[in-house]
């Protein structure tokens, strides 16, 4: 009968699921400055889980979801720096969500936002989204994400393409898409690649905390991509390579340096691209 479903969930609230979450830790406080001292919690394996939700995955998704979302939120509040304890963390709590409900778009979004420009940890990007390319079949997105991360981070571009393209033949997938493989492989590694990626990233984020973020990445890549091409007109227009960014600005070619929005200074790496010494990650405040 519906009543015994009802009853049934209502304990399931009232008792399972603080057992479940005593079983998790905390691992944030109120106070920032206590924040500052707190570790990581633990997170409960998704096998675990599996069986403590008792036909309620969607809910301890959701949940652990949020969880995540909070224990991101207090260290971008704070300012602080994500240890690598935090990482993986951050990680293990997402690999959790997308097996209680494989579904579900937003952790997958969050991840690709996170573990790779944030964390550096392109793999366990890559291994979350290929999860879900195997149960979000008709997401486009997902084989997307995953080309990008072949083309801009591990410098793939063949494998890149691939899925890219894969994602081009998908019902639904912008149009652009066939095009935007071959441009992808003109720039390679170049930073105008993240910026035609963050724009599509940043169309499907919904969240404002990630949206701010990736605002600002794309604010610093934009002004990256204006200072690349400001060093290739000077090299060829005065036949040698630029010994200093500040050398555009002596000779006309910039009136000022732009501010890099993450606090840090601009540099010319070997490979002739324009990088920060923030390396586009906050600098924490002491």
């Amino acid at each position: 009968m519906r009543w015994r479903g009802t009853v049934f969930a209502l304990l399931f609230l009232t008792f399972i699921l603080p057992i479940y979450f005593a079983a998790q830790k905390g691992s944030w406080k109120q106070q920032a400055e206590e924040r500052r001292s707190i570790q990581a919690g633990y997170v409960v394996p998704s096998a675990f889980s599996r069986i403590l939700a008792f036909g309620y995955q969607g809910l301890l998704s959701d949940y652990q979801f949020l969880r995540t979302m909070s224990f991101f939120g207090t260290r971008a509040v704070d300012q602080q720096q994500m240890s690598d304890e935090d990482w993986d963390y951050l990680a293990a709590s997402l690999d959790t969500v997308t097996d209680l409900d494989p579904y579900f778009l937003d952790p997958y979004v969050l991840g690709q936002g996170l573990l790779t420009w944030d964390a550096g940890r392109v793999e366990a990007a890559n291994r979350l989204l290929e999860k879900g390319m195997e149960h979000r079949t008709s997401d486009w997105r997902m084989p997307f994400y995953v080309g990008f991360n072949h083309f801009y981070f591990l410098e793939d571009y063949a494998k890149g393409g691939e899925y890219i393209m894969r994602a081009a033949r998908m019902e639904g997938s912008p149009g652009y898409l066939p095009t935007l493989a071959g441009r992808l492989s003109y720039y390679g590694g170049q930073s105008k690649t993240g910026l035609l990626f963050l724009r599509e990233l940043l169309a499907e984020s919904n969240d404002p905390r990630m949206r701010a973020r990736l605002e600002m990445r794309l604010t610093a890549l934009e002004r990256a991509v204006m200072l690349e091409e400001k060093l290739a007109t000077f090299r060829e227009e005065q036949g040698r390579a630029a010994r200093s960014l500040d050398e555009l600005v002596q000779i006309g070619y910039l009136d000022q340096l732009p501010p890099d929005p993450y606090g840090g200074q601009w540099i010319i790496l070997e490979s002739g691209r324009v990088f920060s010494t923030s390396r586009f990650v906050p600098i924490e405040k002491e």
